[in-house]
């Protein structure tokens, strides 16, 4: 017989297939579109809903099932974000293949940490060695495929900009950077709902270059840093080259950064600063909510303790807009917000920056008695490039196939 996601849907109302599902439905501080993901999760559990069966749609579950359009969404962004259901371009949304049986989510383990001292580049190095070989698939670095960045484009834009670029051009922009790519950078962080003046913004090469200055703003050798644990492997190699200890804080799989277990290493130790990854953390894919996100930054606001905030996948999101930032919280300039376009467009070019709060002057001083700037042409041909409206239509394409690869 061929079922309609309508015909399934409405087969939920026998308690038959919604025992389990009620029962989690019935928990305290469950909010509204969390009971609906359980309803829909418990049908697919059950097999009602098998894989490659397409799911109601958002107009039809709000009708059927009496909530806001809203709620479906924010239900069903969950549901992917669990590995249940998977969208599909103008198409809808559809149970993944393996869903029922999917893996039990691991349970968080907390520990003590007192400070570790780091010793990771010898084993790193070994395993970066590999990525000579092009059969490699790098999932440390989680680069896409390089045959998804619009290279021919950014070629037609890297000779324009240069041809326009005069001499005063090419030493003035060798202090924060390219004027014209501060504004743009600086218009998406208003787009994204982050008041934030041009001025506050540092070119640096590659997010690397900016997570590094912000360090070393704010620390000293032997100083204690918080850190997430697992971590990105580039983390650790920072803290060991300017000589840090980690302070290593559990993440959760889906909720990020556990926060008691931070509070409880801040009240204990002397952290000077915290470097996390508060949307779609590396290795764990893990984001935290924007409740967490408040409590994270109150808390560190409290105690005055500065926040690295890495973000490079932010415009790389599933759903209908990008998380906000820490960032968008800060009062105080404490969270030096950290990004690149390595990830999105252009690896080879080396083009991050940071938005770095009270410590911008900072960061601008210790990158100009190191590296001084990134290459100029590549800020240009990135300026350019985002200016002539390319760069959203390229992240819409990218966010598809990272969807349906």
């Amino acid at each position: 017989m061929i079922r309609s996601s309508l015909h399934l849907f409405i087969l939920f109302a026998n308690p038959a297939f919604a025992h389990d599902a009620c029962i989690l439905c019935s928990m305290p501080l469950m909010k509204r579109y969390e009971k609906f993901a359980a309803d829909i999760s418990e049908m697919i559990r059950s097999g009602v809903l098998p894989a490659g069966e397409k799911v109601p749609s958002v107009r039809v579950a709000s009708r059927t099932y009496s909530v806001s359009p809203a709620t479906v969404f924010k239900a069903y962004y969950l549901l992917e974000d669990k590995g249940l259901i998977q969208a599909r371009a103008r198409s809808g949304y559809y149970v993944r293949e393996h869903a029922a049986n999917a893996l039990t989510e691991p349970e968080l383990v907390r520990h003590s940490s007192e400070g570790t001292e780091l010793g990771v580049s010898d084993l790193i190095f070994s395993v970066l060695g590999s990525l000579k070989n092009p059969d490699t698939v790098p999932f440390g670095s989680a680069f896409p495929s390089p045959h998804l960045y619009p290279l021919p484009s950014l070629a037609k834009s890297m000779a324009s900009a240069v041809r326009a670029m005069t001499p005063a051009d090419i030493v003035s922009d060798m202090t924060t950077g390219n004027s014209e790519l501060r504004r743009q950078i600086a218009l998406r962080y208003m787009i994204g709902g982050t008041r934030l003046p041009a001025h506050e913004l540092v070119i640096t090469n590659g997010a690397m270059e900016a997570l590094n200055l912000c360090l070393q703003c704010v620390t000293e050798p032997g100083d204690l840093v918080a850190i997430e644990a697992p971590a990105f492997y580039a983390c650790l190699q920072v803290l060991e080259r300017l000589k840090l200890k980690a302070v290593e804080i559990p993440v959760h799989p889906r909720d990020g950064v556990d926060l008691d277990s931070l509070q409880d290493s801040l009240q204990r130790l002397p952290i000077k600063a915290c470097w996390f990854m508060s949307s779609f953390q590396n290795p764990l894919g893990a984001s935290m909510t924007e409740e967490n996100k408040v409590r994270l930054y109150d808390m560190l606001e409290q105690q005055q303790i500065p926040l690295i905030e890495d973000d490079v996948y932010a415009e790389l999101y599933y759903g209908a807009k990008a998380p906000h930032p820490i960032k968008s919280l800060d009062r105080s300039g404490l969270v030096m917000h950290c990004s690149s376009f390595s990830k999105t467009l252009a690896p080879g070019y080396r083009v991050g920056w940071v938005a770095g709060g009270r410590f911008t002057e900072q960061i601008d001083r210790l990158k100009l008695m190191t590296t001084i700037s990134p290459s100029v042409p590549a800020q240009a041909a990135i300026a350019d490039y985002l200016k002539h409206g390319g760069y959203d239509r390229h992240l819409r394409k990218l966010r598809i196939r990272a969807t349906n690869p």
